[in-house]
Order: C-alpha cells, then structure tokens, then sequence
C-alpha cells in the first residue's frame, strides 16, 4: 500500500531543496486532510493536545484541569459543527500552490517555534477516523485564508477557556457557555467612580502692602494718610501740667494734618532714649473773645486777639521701639479714637510740638474767653466754639 502524505517522515525529504519538499509534503497533507472536515477537526485536535501538554503547568492537578478545560472546548466545537450547516466552496486552482511555496520560503527565515511532531498527531487521527464517516462527509473547503481564520478562532477559543479556568470559572459554566446556553452574567460590581481632584483655583497673591514711609532727617514727625508731616517746635518750656493755662502763643500753626488718626515718628540722635518720658498730646485753645474794664469799672468786651494757650488736658500716647532704625521710636495713641480737628501741641522732654487737624472746630475745650481784672486774669471756656 502506497504511503500517504501523512505518513512520511523527515527522512523522505531530500537535502538539495529541503524547503520545496517540506511545502510539498505540507500541500499534499493539508489537500488530504481537507477534504473531510472531521479528519481536519480531528488533526487539529490531536495538535492541540499535544501543544497543550508542551505549554502546561509542572504541577500535575493543573495539567489536569487544562486538560479537562480543552475537552470542553472540543466538545462545544463539535456542538456547534453539527448545528450549524458548512458552506462548500470551490477547490482553489493549481496555481495557488507556488504562492504557497513562496510563503513557506519567506518562513524558513523566521526563528520557527519549539517542534511538534505533527506527522504523529495526522496519523493518530486518520488511524482513528473510520472510513464509512469519511465517505458520507461532504468535501470541505481548501481556501488558505479560510482555513487560516478558523484555526485563529479555535486557538483563540481554546485560550479563552484557559483563561476562564485560571479565574475560577467551573468547567459546566464554560460548556454552557460553549455551547450558547449560558445565561447572562451578572453584571460586574460598579466601582465608585474615583473623582479626580480638583485643584483648588489659585488665589492671587496680595500685593504687598506699601512700604512706610519713614523720616531721613532728624526731627519729629506725624504721620497721617501714609504721609509725614514734620512738626514746629514751639519757643519756651512746656508748661507743668499742673499748670491750667500756659502763656500766651500769637504765632499761628505752621502744620496741619488732614486726618485725626495719627502717630508720631521721632528720629534724634539719643535714639529711643527718650522713649521712657511720659508722652502726651495736649490742647491748645484759641482765646477767641477778652473782657476789660475801663477806668469807671465798666467792662469793655472785645475780639481776641490772634492768640492761644495750652491748657493741662492730656490725651494719652505711648511710646513703642521701631525696628526699622535704632535710632528712631514712634508715639501711639492708647486708643483709636481719632483727634478731633483743632489745636495740640505733642510734649515730648518738656518741649511742645505744634500741629492742627484740619476740619471745622466743634470741641469748646479748644475755644477760650479771657478776663483781665484788678486782681488777675481769668479764662473760661465759650458757650460757642
């Protein structure tokens, strides 16, 4: 009996042109095979078992299961073969095969997989396939590109199962789900979706805040509305605040500041030496009318002239270190009420300070009427600033 391609071995093949006889013997068993869909189904079952036991885990109970899982998988193959009708299509031409040739050519430059005895695994199978069966099987299809899409799905099947067995998937499931059966899994737990966080939108930056200024020249100095204002000193001693009424000032106020809210710079050369002395601000008030008698007793009342006094009301400050130079300290009110416009005088070493706030005089303690009698001068305050 005359071989058949299938049961040719290596040996058969000449070593001039190794490729064209491996082609050769690759056609003639593919065009065998081919022409009963059970023998080629069968042919690439035996490949697959014996693939899988090269591929499978060292651990024995693993192999096992694999195994078992590829047994399903035939079995749904099967299943699916015989309720589903095979369409014929034509046996491709004899020119197809140096395309063939061509191909297996370009593969012998390409790094071939670990060896499978394949020519074992045909012979297996056709031993197996009795010949009624193959006589009543329609001839299927040659096509390379068919061929090659259903051997790409059956591996992709088989690894499907594979994978499902690793996770845990029992081996009815997997036949019924083969085999079409399978009712629809439940869905996956949703996963709370995972905000991604927002970051919070920048804040501008504030500018920074405007630098003081502070005095170059030694001096006193009050500050108001960020601006500083040097202060006159007035001629002669501060007088004693036990003292009611000072002597009497005609020259008028040579600074004036627009705000009440004040504080004082100080910058001499004993630096803050000069800190430690009690520190106020004092009124001083305009003698705004003067009564006199003229030489029968009567009283002769007239404008006042151009002057004033400082009077013994205080308005407590205290001093407070400057960082900015050694030699400087300023002078801060106790409290934040702001000055009321009028007349003061800042006593610092018993010397006064002239400065006025500017704004309409509403405070009477800034506003005297002065009497001059036999006995002595007298002041009162107005009825009226």
């Amino acid at each position: 009996m005359t071989p058949t391609p299938a049961q040719r071995t290596v040996r058969d093949i000449g070593p001039a042109h190794p490729e064209v006889e491996f082609a050769l013997v690759l056609a003639r068993t593919i065009d065998s095979v081919s022409a009963d869909p059970q023998q080629l189904r069968s042919a690439v079952y035996e490949l697959a078992r014996q693939k899988l036991q090269q591929l499978a885990h060292e651990d024995p109970a693993e192999k096992q299961r694999l195994m078992q899982a590829l047994e399903v998988a035939i079995e749904g193959v099967e299943a699916h073969t015989k309720s589903n009708v095979i369409e014929k299509f034509e046996v491709p031409p004899a020119r197809a095969l140096p395309a063939f040739l061509e191909a297996a050519g370009a593969a012998r430059r390409i790094e071939a997989p670990p060896r499978i005895d394949a020519e074992a695994a045909f012979v297996t199978t056709l031993d197996r396939v009795e010949p009624a069966a193959v006589s009543r099987r329609p001839r299927w299809s040659s096509s390379a590109p068919l061929r090659y899409i259903v051997m790409l799905a059956f591996f992709g099947l088989i690894a499907a199962v594979v994978l499902l067995q690793q996770r845990g998937v029992s081996l009815a499931a997997a036949r019924a789900m083969i085999a079409g059966t399978l009712a629809s899994a439940p869905p996956e737990t949703q996963r709370p979706a995972v905000v991604a966080a927002v970051p919070a939108p920048a804040v501008a930056a504030e500018p920074p805040a405007p630098r003081r200024p502070l005095p170059t020249a030694y001096g006193v100095y009050a500050e108001s509305a960020g601006k500083l204002y040097e202060l006159q000193l007035i001629q002669g001693r501060a007088p004693d605040p036990r003292v009611a009424i000072s002597a009497a000032i005609t020259r008028p106020s040579e600074t004036t500041l627009p705000d009440g809210h004040l504080r004082f710079i100080v910058f001499r050369r004993e630096g803050a030496g000069g800190a430690s002395d009690p520190i106020d601000v004092r009124l001083i008030a305009h003698v705004s009318q003067q009564t006199t008698f003229d030489a029968a007793g009567k009283p002769v009342v007239s404008p006042g002239d151009d002057s004033w006094v400082i009077r013994n009301i205080s308005i407590p400050f205290r001093a407070a270190p400057l960082k900015d130079d050694p030699q400087m300290f300023e002078v801060l009110p106790r409290d934040d009420a702001p000055l009321p416009p009028g007349r003061y005088a800042l006593i610092l070493k018993a010397q006064a300070y002239d400065f006025t706030v500017e704004g309409a005089v509403t405070d009477k303690r800034h506003c005297l009427q002065r009497l001059a009698a036999a006995n002595g001068v007298f002041y009162s305050e107005c009825e009226k600033p």
